[in-house]
């Protein structure tokens, strides 16, 4: 995992793509009858330093056919990656975009029954 911290331009351009791709989600003309694109979440985006990937992470709602969402994101990214260009970011080059599922829910669920175990509480406690 990588632990250095992004910088604000990161950040921002970060925030900016997770804003295009969800908006994008909500008016192109994305159909696959396979999926319901309409519940699925932009979690966070991570940017290279130089700005030119994008990491999507995203999470359909209630986290039900995780696999199928992702293949098909993954394989109609072009109609992201168009809408990035027609937006005309503040930048020499539209960033290519991969999709991930966002795991963070399932390690924080993981982390909360660790820290209810009896003798992670007895040892906490002193």
């Amino acid at each position: 995992m990588n632990t250095e911290m992004s910088s604000q331009r990161q950040i921002r351009y970060s925030e900016l793509i997770r804003s295009l791709i969800s908006e994008c989600i909500l008016k192109e003309d994305f159909y696959d009858s396979s999926i319901d694109i309409s519940t699925v979440t932009i979690s966070f985006v991570k940017m290279s330093k130089d700005l030119r990937f994008a990491n999507v992470y995203l999470m359909p709602l209630g986290g039900k056919e995780q696999d199928i969402v992702l293949e098909s994101i993954n394989k109609n990214k072009y109609i992201f990656q168009k809408y990035l260009s027609a937006a005309r970011l503040q930048s020499k080059f539209t960033p290519k975009i991969n999709f991930y599922i966002d795991n963070s829910f399932d390690e924080a669920e993981k982390i909360k029954k660790l820290l209810l175990n009896k003798k992670v509480l007895r040892d906490l406690n002193g």
